[in-house]
């Protein structure tokens, strides 16, 4: 009888140590997932800072953006820079009928069968 609960006693030994490294491989895959998730958190606020600091800057209050040659560069949407490049349209040369001035794609698609 000392027999078998040696054996028994070695076995739950035996899964006690098994269960114990899973939980700390859980415990490390849980952590790598909170510190993803706070990266993602992090990075997400400051993209909503950056928004709102232009929403509440206004069209007239932002800094200005200047090219190379210190023209203004105008306020382009991304589908409208993609098509610009398409195009290839010169976008200080459109005229924005967007929010603000901003060219959007059809003032890219005007300004392209202009130059045709």
């Amino acid at each position: 009888m000392a027999k078998k609960a040696d054996k028994a006693l070695k076995s739950l030994k035996k899964d006690i140590a098994k269960l114990r490294k899973q939980n700390d491989q859980l415990a490390k895959a849980l952590e790598e997932t909170r510190e993803d998730q706070a990266a993602a958190h992090r990075e997400l606020r400051s993209l909503l800072e950056e928004r709102l600091t232009a929403q509440d800057a206004g069209p007239g209050d932002q800094a200005e953006d200047h090219s190379r040659d210190g023209e203004e560069k105008p306020e382009v949407t991304e589908a409208a820079e993609r098509r610009a490049v398409d195009l290839s349209v010169d976008l200080s040369s459109v005229k924005g009928t967007g929010s603000g001035g901003r060219v959007l794609v059809k003032d890219v698609e005007a300004a392209a069968d202009a130059k045709q």
